[in-house]
């Protein structure tokens, strides 16, 4: 019979705490050492019958939750993981590309005929997403580039997708110099992409 309430409290106990979401290992580190604690007192008739229901109870107690670690930090790097020059929008041959569909990824930043966004900061939020905080501006309008937020999803090092905190989204791969129409071709970009 003491044998039977030896294990029974154990149990009961590693029953209760893996319903509340504690390890196996802490429930045999707990009954444990309840154990030496009855060889300790000589108790080694077991338990009395009210003992192990106050036992059992409080093992479903609800326990303590444990502190959430922090999450880690976004790590800043210098630059986006990609090919510099061309990226023309997903859906487009490279060899149809216009200026709508045309952005140019420079050392500084990104940018099409019209507009320019100058990258601030990069963070690496995730193995292939990055938070970038970038100052965007129309280039044929005087007004101060704005400061806002996008989401770079890049696949491999040729194409990514640009979620923007107002909304718009682009997805847009790499396209050779040579592959582009003959007006992109006659361009000498490596000053600003080299």
């Amino acid at each position: 019979m003491s044998k039977t309430r030896s294990l029974v409290v154990p149990l009961l106990l590693a029953a209760g705490l893996a319903a509340c979401g504690q390890n196996a290992a802490t429930a045999e580190n707990t009954a444990a050492t309840e154990s030496a604690v009855e060889a300790e007192s000589g108790n080694t008739a077991g338990m009395a019958a009210a003992e192990v229901d106050a036992a059992a109870n409080q093992a479903a107690a609800p326990a303590i939750p444990e502190a959430v670690p922090a999450k880690a930090q976004a790590a800043t790097i210098a630059a986006l993981p990609l090919k510099r020059g061309y990226y023309v929008e997903s859906d487009t041959p490279c060899g149809q590309a216009s200026n709508a569909t045309t952005t140019l990824l420079r050392r500084e930043g990104i940018g099409g005929a019209r507009d320019f966004c100058e990258f601030k900061k990069i963070e690496q939020t995730g193995p292939n997403t990055y938070r970038v905080t970038e100052a965007c501006g129309d280039l044929q309008d005087s007004a101060p580039p704005e400061t806002s937020t996008s989401i770079y999803t890049v696949t491999g090092d040729t194409a990514f997708t640009a979620k923007s905190e107002h909304g718009w989204e682009r997805s847009a791969r790499y396209c050779a110099q040579s592959t582009m129409p003959p007006d992109w071709r006659a361009n000498d970009i490596s000053d600003v992409t080299g």
